[in-house]
């Protein structure tokens, strides 16, 4: 019977629990948009019912990371003939701060494709003399 009154004076009902249903169910996740891996978690509306991390890799513009809650989610992977296009990935996920991650097909930084891209050029320009 102690045990009974703790819970009522801490405002928790007999399960431990607020009985505020939409407290005790909403899902947090990280929110935020980003050059990088950014980490800022938040609770969700309660219509929300996944977090979602968008990866639009530009690589003459840098990399954007959009995390967010999101009432519905459809992953996927759009990836342009061109690699001037760049790409743009969608992940869900279902779960307390689950979109913690990278995205394994993201890359780190943008900065490791100025190199690579310059060099294609160099050889592009140089190549009928080799």
């Amino acid at each position: 019977m102690a045990g009974l009154q703790y819970l009522r004076i801490k405002g928790l009902d007999s399960t431990g629990s607020t009985g505020d249903p939409q407290k005790a169910q909403a899902l947090r996740c990280h929110v935020c948009n980003s050059s990088t891996n950014c980490k800022e978690p938040q609770s969700c509306p309660a219509s929300s019912k996944f977090c979602r991390t968008i990866t639009t890799v530009e690589p003459l513009s840098g990399n954007l990371i959009r995390k967010d809650c999101a009432d519905w989610c459809t992953p996927s992977s759009i990836q342009p003939g061109q690699v001037s296009s760049g790409s743009v990935t969608t992940e869900c996920c279902q779960g307390d701060l689950c979109n913690n991650a990278l995205s394994a097909g993201a890359p780190r930084t943008s900065s490791s494709l100025g190199p690579v891209l310059g060099l294609g050029l160099l050889l592009l320009i140089l190549g009928p003399r080799l």
